[in-house]
């Protein structure tokens, strides 16, 4: 008897194939609720600092300790939550992260001392750096690879529509309501968190399951992200960033106020212009970002960012600070998105949430960016700052380029590659090629020039 062994295909399923065209539905609720909750909080906080200097009547330097507060529990925090999330499960510590989140904006109606506020402002950057990072994980977790970069953009987005909604609807409501209007953000929080729980419950087969061995994983998992140097690099180079982007939030409108006329009238328009190109054109250059070597958007946005930085220090004239408005959102744009891509190429699945938290710590950054930027500006002038933070800017890339480096040599990829895949996709090999033809023309030149110079 003579039996046939027919081999099977397994073939997936009519809900994964349409997965695979299409984004996940906890993954559009997380982008929903990315953009909800940035409304709630950015029409709350952003007026702390006039509640504190009008009603407890803090100094100038208290009041950017206790902003500055936010940025510190952000940069600790994130590695924290993204390893809970490893260890225990994405949809367990996302939920408890809700429920201490949402408790701290009911909290500041009952602050009254300044280290209650020092200690809010904390917490709030704390359990902000443990929704981010394991948000982001589970994104990438329900996503195809090829789509991950377009969700990270779209995730973009939605911080975006948070920041231009939510200090509209704050100036309104805290002119009537006051501290009150905490109240209203942890309402908004309190129905996402409950939503949010549903929806988890209904896909938690989707999200990843905890480990068994929780004590070696940790352990694991720290020596997995202090020994990667490629993370530890893109850290460095993130950290500059949040630096040079923490100037347009905290030292641009004071420069603006204090050296330019009517310098407090040109800030929001210069909001509305950042914002406003990010949800016009974010989808644009993503659908650009896509097709081309991640090096290649870092390159652009820290050239963008450097000519942006330098317009400000230029002149005085109103334009020229639309200019560099414009300029640096465009850098933003191809620089944001493409940092979470390049931590994703990094880490690991059972990893992912440590990488996202570790990568967090860049915003070290936000808390650094506005002491420096307040010091150069105080020590030196406007000018001085903005042409240091221009060439801070450059430095961005230096520091990605390194990481992909480190990344690319276990990989055994060679620079020249990366080098021609980047000038390919900025179309500038044509232009590589002209000026490495004159080199020996101009060296000959020179040659020439200093003969005759020396000749009598």
């Amino acid at each position: 008897m003579i039996f046939v062994m027919i081999e099977t295909k397994s073939y997936p399923s009519r809900a994964d194939r349409y997965l695979q065209k299409h984004l996940h539905p906890l993954v559009i609720f997380l982008l929903f609720g990315t953009a909800l909750i940035r409304v709630a909080a950015f029409m709350s906080l952003p007026f702390l600092a006039f509640y504190l200097t009008s009603t407890f009547h803090f100094n100038s330097f208290q009041t950017g300790v206790v902003i500055g507060m936010s940025g510190l529990g952000g940069a600790i925090g994130g590695i924290i939550g993204g390893g809970l999330s490893d260890l225990f499960g994405r949809r367990r510590i996302l939920n408890l992260t809700m429920i201490g989140w949402t408790s701290i904006f009911f909290m500041y109606l009952f602050a009254s001392e300044y280290v209650h506020f020092i200690v809010l402002s904390f917490l709030h950057g704390l359990f902000r750096s443990f929704f981010d990072p394991i948000s982001q994980a589970c994104m990438s977790d329900l996503t195809s690879e090829e789509k991950r970069l377009q969700v990270f953009s779209y995730r973009y987005v939605a911080l975006n529509v948070g920041m231009v909604t939510g200090p509209m609807l704050g100036a309104y409501l805290f002119h009537w309501l006051g501290i009150q209007t905490f109240a209203v953000a942890g309402a908004i929080f309190a129905l996402y968190s409950v939503m949010l729980r549903s929806r988890l419950s209904r896909y938690r087969h989707r999200l990843n399951k905890p480990p068994t061995k929780r004590r070696a994983h940790l352990v694991n998992c720290l020596r997995v992200i202090t020994r990667d140097r490629a993370l530890g690099y893109y850290i460095l180079g993130g950290m500059l960033f949040f630096m040079v982007y923490a100037q347009m939030e905290s030292n641009l409108p004071i420069y603006l106020s204090n050296e330019i006329p009517d310098g407090s009238k040109i800030y929001p328009i210069l909001l509305v212009i950042n914002a406003g190109l990010v949800i016009l054109v974010q989808r644009l250059i993503s659908k650009w970002a896509e097709k081309k070597h991640p090096l290649s958007s870092i390159v652009l946005g820290s050239c963008l960012y450097t000519l942006g930085f330098y317009c400000f220090s230029v002149n005085e004239n109103p334009l020229m600070f639309i200019v560099g408005m414009s300029l640096l959102t465009f850098g933003e744009m191809f620089i944001f998105p493409v940092t979470n891509q390049l931590t994703d190429q990094l880490a690991d699945e059972k990893y992912r949430g440590a990488y996202y938290g570790a990568a967090n710590f860049a915003q070290l950054g936000l808390c650094v960016g506005p002491i420096l930027g307040g010091w150069l500006l105080k020590r030196f002038d406007g000018l001085t700052m903005w042409n240091i933070t221009a060439v801070i800017s450059i430095l961005i890339l230096w520091f990605y380029a390194m990481g992909y480096r480190k990344y690319t040599f276990r990989r055994q990829v060679a620079v020249v590659d990366i080098v021609y895949r980047v000038l390919l996709d900025l179309k500038l090999v044509f232009v590589v090629k002209v000026v490495l033809k004159l080199i020996p023309f101009a060296v000959f030149s020179g040659i020439i020039w200093h003969l005759l110079q020396k000749s009598p």
